[in-house]
């Protein structure tokens, strides 16, 4: 899998932000607090959804209703584009998420993707 670009909003310390990665090897470097956890657990989000025992308002940016993360990423020649939104109620939970291979998109459920 080759990681193509990643693009939140409302996801812990970033209001909006796109990450274009380069080919090859990525590393991420920075000063505590700069945001490299963020975009891994962006990632792992967009990948598996909230994990058994971790809650929405880890990935949520205080004072905000909803959330969106957006990975795209190549892999057996094909190129996926997963969606994944956090939306505050009572509780922050996942909202909606969908696939696109190859231009084809689906809205699935959470757990689907």
């Amino acid at each position: 899998m080759k990681l193509k670009s990643l693009k939140l909003r409302n996801i812990r310390s970033y209001d909006n932000l796109e990450v274009e990665f380069p080919e090859g090897s990525i590393l991420l470097s920075g000063d505590i607090g700069s945001g490299k956890t963020s975009i891994l657990l962006s990632v792992e989000f967009a990948l598996f959804g909230l994990q058994p025992g971790q809650k929405g308002s880890s990935l949520l940016k205080n004072g905000k209703d909803y959330g969106i993360v957006e990975l795209d990423f190549e892999t057996n020649n094909n190129i996926v584009k997963i969606t994944r939104t956090l939306k505050r109620k009572k509780s922050i939970t996942q909202d909606t998420a969908s696939i696109e291979i190859n231009g084809v998109k689906e809205e699935k459920s959470v757990t689907e993707i």
